[in-house]
C-alpha cells in the first residue's frame, strides 16, 4: 500500500534509511543491496518460497510419528517424491514440514497424560531421513516445525484427538521435562545419519531449518499482549514461552549447523514498527538472557486477512508494512498465507510480488493439501509461485557455493 507523506523531513528521513541505487538482478531498489534483508546460507543470501505441509496424507502429527492407539503413521515416500517434484517444477525452493505438533504421534512419554519424553517411535527417524534424502534428491530444502500451540489444549483420549494430543505444558515450563525433550528426541534427531550421504540430520544441507514453534503467542495468557486461542487449557507465560525456544534454539545451534526460527502468529508480537504492534517478543535481548545461543537466525510472521486493520491505528499485515517500516532486525520469511490469497485483498500472483517487493525474505502459502478451509491449497498459488521465481531466479534458485561439514556420530542413550 502508498502511504502519502506531506511533510518533506519525513520523506528526507525515510530516503536516509533507504538504499537507492540499482540492485542485483530482480530486487527492488529499495531494498539492501548486500542481501541483508534475506535468508543467509551456504554463503549466499536466498528468497525462500513453498508451502506448509501440516500432514502429508491426512495424518496431524502422524508423517513421522505414529499414533498408537489408531495404528495411524501416514509417511509415504511416493507421496513426498511426488510432493516435492511438483513444488520443484513450480519454482518452489522450501517446505515447512509439521513433527510433533500436539504430541500425539511423537515424541514417546512416560505417562498417559503429560509426562517427560523417553525418546521416539521406530518409524520417527527412518522416515524423517527417507523424506530428508528424497528432498536431495528433488533439491527441495526442509524447515521442519517442531511444536504448535495445540501442545497446550487440554490432554486428551485414545477415542478423542490421541492419548497424547495436548496436555503438554510440563514440556516447556518444568526444566526437567525440557531437558527430557532436548536429550531424549532433539539432540538424538540431530544425530541421526541420513542414509549413506555421510550427513546427520543436523549437518544435512537440505534441512535449511528448525521452527521450534508454531504461533507461540496463541498459548501465553499474559494481558494485555496476549490471550489463549480457543481450546488452549494450560496457557504459559511470555516468560516461560521465551525460556523454552531460547533452550530448544540453543539445543540446535550446539547440535546443528542449521537455522533456527519462529513462527509467529502476526508481526504483532514480532514487530517494533508496525502501527499497534505490541513490540519483538522473539528479539535476541528476549531470547540470550536464557541461552547465550537461544537467538533465532530468522524471523517468521504470518499473515491472514484480519491483520489487515485499518491501516491508521493498527496494521500487521507485511504488504501494508514493508521490513523497514516494521522495524525488524532480521529476515523476514511470511511463514503462512492463504494459499489462494483470501481476505488479502490481492491475487495469489499480486500477494506473492507484493511481499517479495516490500523486502522480505520468502512465503511459504498454507496449505500443500487442502484442509476443507477457506484458504484454498497449493494448486491455487503454483502459478503464482513459478512466476516469481522466473521473475528473480538469483535470490530463489539455492546454491550451495560453500558449506561446512559437521557430522555427528549417533547417540546413545543411556
Amino acid at each position: 500500500m502508498v502511504r502519502t507523506l506531506h511533510l518533506a523531513w519525513v520523506v528526507l528521513f525515510l530516503v536516509s534509511i533507504r538504499v537507492t541505487v540499482p540492485t542485483t538482478t530482480g530486487a527492488p531498489a529499495s531494498c539492501p543491496v548486500d542481501r541483508s534483508h534475506l535468508v543467509p546460507r551456504f554463503g549466499g543470501r536466498w528468497f525462500l518460497i513453498g508451502a506448509n505441509v501440516p500432514w502429508l496424507n491426512g495424518g496431524f502429527g502422524a508423517d513421522f510419528g505414529t499414533v498408537e492407539e489408531w495404528n495411524q503413521h501416514t509417511y509415504d515416500a511416493s507421496a513426498t517424491r511426488a510432493m516435492f517434484r511438483n513444488l520443484r517444477q513450480q519454482g518452489a525452493n522450501t517446505v515447512r514440514w509439521w513433527l510433533f505438533a500436539d504430541g500425539r504421534g511423537a515424541p514417546e512419554f512416560d505417562a498417559d497424560s503429560g509426562g517427560a519424553v523417553t525418546g521416539l517411535d521406530q518409524n520417527f527417524l527412518p522416515g524423517l531421513a527417507n523424506a530428508i534424502q528424497i528432498a536431495s534428491e528433488e533439491q527441495i530444502y526442509l524447515v521442519f516445525n517442531l511444536w504448535s500451540f495445540d501442545m497446550l489444549f487440554a490432554d486428551s483420549t485414545p477415542f478423542d484427538r490421541g492419548e497424547h494430543a495436548g496436555g503438554h505444558r510440563d514440556l516447556i515450563v518444568d526444566s526437567a521435562r525440557r531437558a527430557s525433550f532436548i536429550n531424549n528426541a532433539l539432540i538424538p534427531v540431530l544425530r541421526y545419519p541420513v542414509g549413506a550421504s555421510g550427513y546427520t540430520i543436523g549437518a544435512h544441507p537440505n534441512v535449511l531449518a528448525w521452527d521450534i514453534f508454531n504461533e507461540p503467542e496463541f498459548g501465553i495468557d499474559e494481558p494485555p499482549h496476549f490471550a489463549p486461542a480457543h481450546g488452549v487449557a494450560q496457557p504459559v507465560t511470555l516468560a516461560q514461552m521465551q525460556r523454552f525456544i531460547a533452550e530448544i534454539s540453543g539445543a540446535i545451534h550446539r547440535n546443528s549447523n542449521q537455522l533456527t526460527t519462529v513462527g509467529s502468529a502476526s508481526m504483532k508480537w514480532n514487530s517494533t514498527g508496525a502501527p499497534g504492534a505490541s513490540g519483538n517478543f522473539w528479539s535476541d535481548a528476549a531470547l540470550t538472557v536464557y541461552d547465550p545461543q537461544g537467538y533465532l537466525d530468522f524471523y517468521q510472521i504470518h499473515y491472514y486477512g484480519w491483520m489487515n486493520g485499518d491501516e491508521r491505528f493498527w496494521s500487521y499485515s507485511p504488504l501494508f508494512n514493508d521490513w523497514y517500516e516494521a522495524g525488524f532486525d532480521k529476515p523476514v520469511v511470511v511463514g503462512e498465507t492463504p494459499a489462494n490469497a483470501g481476505g488479502t485483498n490481492r491475487t495469489p500472483a499480486r500477494l506473492l510480488t507484493d511481499i517479495h517487493a516490500n523486502c522480505y525474505a520468502g512465503v511459504w502459502v498454507w496449505p500443500y493439501f487442502n484442509l476443507n478451509d477457506s484458504t484454498g491449497q497449493w494448486s491455487d498459488a503454483q502459478s503464482a509461485v513459478r512466476a516469481l521465481a522466473d521473475a528473480v531466479p538469483d535470490e530463489v534458485q539455492i546454491v550451495r557455493s560453500s558449506f561446512p561439514v559437521r557430522v555427528y556420530l549417533p547417540l546413545t542413550i543411556r
